[in-house]
């Protein structure tokens, strides 16, 4: 029977893992190298683990396999494009996720103008510095869930997608501000899981095992994390029927809300 809910975010190279447990509080915390080693450690007692990296991508603009969409000549998921329309002027976090192929040659090093041109030959765009980026954790998670993970238990989510459904309304400040912490904090104490003070306990615990992460990866997992928590009622995918890419994967962001956050 599974007692954890987790949310993961991926943070300069390493895996920011919080997990509540039924029953259980205050949350736990862990960091880990590669994504093998949270799925090897929550894999059997997790209900939902909700990582924050894109799953699911698209092929090509040739490709019959692809379902991802096409407009105005470029080619993307319908999930990056929904999330950037519910998280309104936070729109620039969503991150156009790159090409499979695209993804591989960020992880293995090539050189930025290598990608962003395969990128732009297969969708039609340019990839961002920032996309690229995350390639590394992309193409782990993939080769996780076309091995031996489960692709019902470890499902993607983007965080301000998630705080965006935990609050009802947009937010109205960047999570690098001042002003944005206390905002995406006072989302947070609202969640039922949540009891005052969780990010402090998980950044102290941090702390005393000497990793250095940020206050908004930590806020980032929390929020995930309480995601993962949602009762079936509130727990919704964005898009609510999402398509699955050419390996069978699903392209969907989920989140937490008493009602669903667009009309499709």
């Amino acid at each position: 029977m599974c007692t954890q809910y987790v949310g993961v975010d991926w943070s300069s190279g390493e895996w920011v893992s919080i997990a509540y447990t039924d029953g259980s509080d205050p949350p736990s915390v862990e960091v880990f190298e590669e994504i093998t080693g949270v799925w090897d450690h929550y894999g059997t007692s997790a209900c939902r683990i909700v990582v924050d990296v894109p799953i699911g991508l698209c092929e090509s603009l040739e490709s019959d396999a692809c379902s991802c969409v096409e407009e105005d000549g470029e080619l993307s998921r319908h999930c990056d494009a929904l999330a950037r329309k519910v998280i309104g002027s936070q729109y620039r976090s969503v991150f156009t996720a790159p090409a499979r192929e695209a993804s591989k040659l960020a992880a293995a090093g090539a050189d930025h103008s290598e990608i962003g041109d395969t990128n732009e030959e297969l969708t039609g765009k340019r990839l961002t510095q920032q996309a690229a980026g995350i390639s590394e954790g992309i193409v782990e998670v993939e080769n996780l869930l076309l091995g031996d993970g489960d692709r019902e238990v470890l499902i993607e989510g983007h965080p301000e997608v998630c705080f965006r459904a935990l609050k009802g309304t947009p937010l109205e400040h960047s999570k690098h501000t001042a002003s944005g912490v206390a905002e995406r904090l006072a989302v947070l104490r609202d969640v039922p899981e949540y009891t005052q003070g969780d990010w402090r306990t998980v950044a102290q615990e941090l702390g005393r095992e000497g990793h250095r992460v940020g206050l908004d990866d930590v806020l980032d997992a929390c929020a995930l994390a309480l995601t993962a928590c949602a009762p079936n009622r509130e727990f919704h995918r964005l898009p609510s029927d999402p398509q699955t890419d050419a390996k069978g994967l699903p392209m969907q962001m989920v989140y937490r809300s008493e009602n669903q956050l667009i009309s499709e």
